[in-house]
């Protein structure tokens, strides 16, 4: 039998040059400005979105940019437990938005003051984190920067933490973020809890709206 030809492995891949490395590294934080997924994915790079992910992530960028021209969007995301909703739309999607348009407020609502404060700090995290700093110029008030409330320095925008049924009177929001406002089926079945959690979404949060500011 006559030998067969000799098969080398691939060569391995060149490595960037370092004016190709950065101009590489400036594509990826354009596109983080401008798209959710991308700057999730910057973010944390180990994130392996779905299709269902990519849909959010649409509907969300659709939504901040119905809020900047005023349309008063509305948006609700209703899935099972632990598919993403939150860390999308709760953690990633306000340090985006706030990247994007830095004098814009939010309220962020949930069944408790302690699951909004959560929240509240995981969004402060991604602001804070290295890599926003290189994408986006937002950066937090250094003299205003508790869980419950923190500014935007040289900036109008803001985060307010309460849960539902507490004090929001005074403050304002161009967007309300309302996650997890019931906190499990028992409550869910209460015809009474019902009522007030639509009693106060009507006559207190629903009133800290700014013109055209979404839901």
């Amino acid at each position: 039998m006559g030998s067969g030809p000799t098969l080398s492995a691939p060569a391995p891949p060149s490595p960037l040059r370092p004016i190709d490395a950065a101009r590489q590294e400036l594509a990826h934080r354009v596109l983080a400005r401008r798209r959710l997924l991308a700057f999730t994915q910057k973010i944390n790079p180990r994130y392996l979105p779905g299709w269902v992910h990519e849909d959010i992530c649409r509907r969300l960028e659709r939504f901040s940019r119905e809020v900047e021209e005023g349309k008063s969007p509305r948006l609700m995301l209703l899935m099972p437990p632990r598919h993403g909703k939150s860390e999308l739309a709760s953690r990633v999607f306000p340090a985006w938005h706030l990247g994007r348009c830095p004098d814009h407020e939010f309220i962020a609502c949930s069944y408790n003051v302690s699951l909004a404060m959560s929240f509240s700090r995981k969004v402060k995290e991604v602001i804070t984190d290295p890599v926003y700093e290189a994408i986006f110029d937002t950066r937090l008030h250094p003299d205003f920067q508790a869980a419950e409330e923190w500014a935007i320095k040289g900036h109008r925008g803001g985060y307010v933490a309460a849960g539902v049924g507490g004090g929001i009177t005074g403050k304002g929001a161009h967007i309300l973020t309302i996650d997890d406002p019931i906190k499990n089926a028992e409550e869910a079945q209460s015809a009474d809890l019902r009522e007030k959690l639509w009693e106060w979404y009507t006559s207190t949060a629903y009133t800290r709206l700014a013109p055209g500011g979404g839901v």
